[in-house]
């Protein structure tokens, strides 16, 4: 079977709690095979969070900071297999030298040369190096393959010295070069070299994209659409961090819908606090206007009053929470939508990222107007697979929305019995 990928753009600690408890337990069940999560995140705090929950790097974009990799001693090497094309950087901290590193530089110089330097662990969050003297130099004319995954050890002599070999080839030797009885190793890329980890196959692989920039998740759609071969077969499913409530009991009915149906571009799940979803939610009955006000049709499927309303917003997670069905079905099991949509929990097809090289912008009316018209294929929403999507960016604005995670989060323990 084609395997279940989930993809989620992290994260706020606070607010991904509920979802992370969710997915341990689909991953546990089977129904789906792998969590990637992009760490987007914007706080250092957040950051620190995602490093510590989830599990090792896969990918790091070109300018994310080094990512601790493993040790070396003089019992082990240190091993590693990655997809570069230049300027792979190595830092190897030694454990009897708090106040310094040493940076191997790999195929920097457009991949034609490899040095090694000494420098101020004050630095080793900086990417520049302008003024960083190196040590040791070579000439090492494609070093790395574009086209294989590059076979990289750092080893420990008896007598402490260090060796460097990269594709089975020594690149050098360093007999006065003192790690002490082990080091930490930490891994990035750089200078346009975007790296990849290939030897890391966990069921939950952090990526890390480009710190700081704006609308940074083309990253993510990018990443697969240049893997074509390697993800065509699967099936992906694409959630926010802050989703806090999801009926793992219907998951693999979604699943098994979006799988069956590949006419549709993008299925979403029946979302709560959604603008398209709450308004189809009323008109088939589910959502009460006496008790919630009206919930209108959109204008073209984006913003409207609950979008913009926390206030609104709060009051129909408060409904939600307190019904004892926690189900809001359609006036069909799947209602066809050729208008934006919010893209709080979807799913797409693997063979679908043919046309996913998305440039940086608004992703979400891409995957929802842009691409469906363009193909001539709709978009659909799946009545029967209830997520609670807990707010939107205006709706914040005022409004404190942790009280609900709590409660969220105690709904939670009921449902997976923790």
């Amino acid at each position: 079977m084609a395997p279940v990928i989930l993809v989620t753009f992290a994260g706020r600690q606070k607010r991904m709690g509920v979802l992370t408890h969710y997915i341990r337990r689909a991953l546990e069940l089977g129904i789906i095979d792998q969590w990637h999560i992009w760490d987007f995140t914007r706080s250092p705090e957040d950051h620190a969070w995602v490093t510590e929950e989830f599990g090792p790097v896969r990918f790091m974009g070109a300018k994310a900071p080094y990512q601790a990799a493993g040790t070396v001693s003089r019992l082990g090497s240190f091993r590693t297999s990655v997809g570069i094309t230049n300027d792979l950087h190595i830092g190897v901290l030694p454990q009897n030298d708090p106040d310094n590193f040493y940076e191997f530089v790999i195929g920097g110089w457009n991949n034609q040369a490899s040095a090694l330097r000494k420098i101020s662990r004050d630095n080793l969050l900086h990417a520049e190096r302008k003024d960083v003297t190196n040590s040791w130099s070579r000439i090492t004319p494609g070093i790395l393959s574009p086209g294989a995954e590059n076979s990289v050890v750092i080893s420990m002599n008896a007598n402490g010295g260090v060796e460097l070999l990269v594709n089975d080839i020594v690149v050098g030797e360093w007999g006065d070069l003192d790690l002490g009885e082990s080091a930490s190793v930490m891994i990035r890329g750089g200078w346009g070299g975007d790296l990849e980890l290939c030897d890391t196959n966990a069921s939950i692989q952090r990526y890390i994209g480009n710190p700081n920039e704006q609308m940074p998740y083309w990253q993510a759609y990018q990443y697969y659409a240049k893997r074509l071969p390697q993800f065509a077969d699967a099936l992906f499913l694409k959630c926010d961090d802050d989703i806090v409530y999801l009926d793992i009991e219907k998951l693999s009915d979604f699943i098994n819908f979006r799988r069956r149906n590949p006419h549709y571009f993008v299925v979403s799940a029946n979302v709560v606090n959604n603008g398209v979803c709450a308004y189809l939610q009323q008109q088939a009955g589910q959502l009460p206007e006496a008790i919630l006000g009206e919930f209108e049709h959109p204008p073209g499927g984006f913003g409207g009053t609950l979008w913009q309303s926390g206030e609104r917003a709060l009051k129909l997670h408060e409904y939600f929470l307190q019904s004892d069905r926690k189900n809001v079905p359609l006036r069909a099991p799947v209602i066809e939508w050729n208008e934006r949509q919010s893209i709080n929990f979807i799913a797409w097809l693997g063979r679908d990222i043919l046309h996913m090289a998305l440039a940086q912008g608004d992703d979400e009316r891409v995957m929802t107007v842009d691409l469906p018209a363009y193909l001539g294929r709709p978009c659909a929403i799946y009545s029967d697979f209830i997520v609670s999507h807990l707010s939107f960016g205006p709706q914040e604005r005022g409004f404190d929305f942790d009280p609900l995670v709590d409660k969220y989060d105690v709904l939670m323990r009921e449902k997976l019995g923790l």
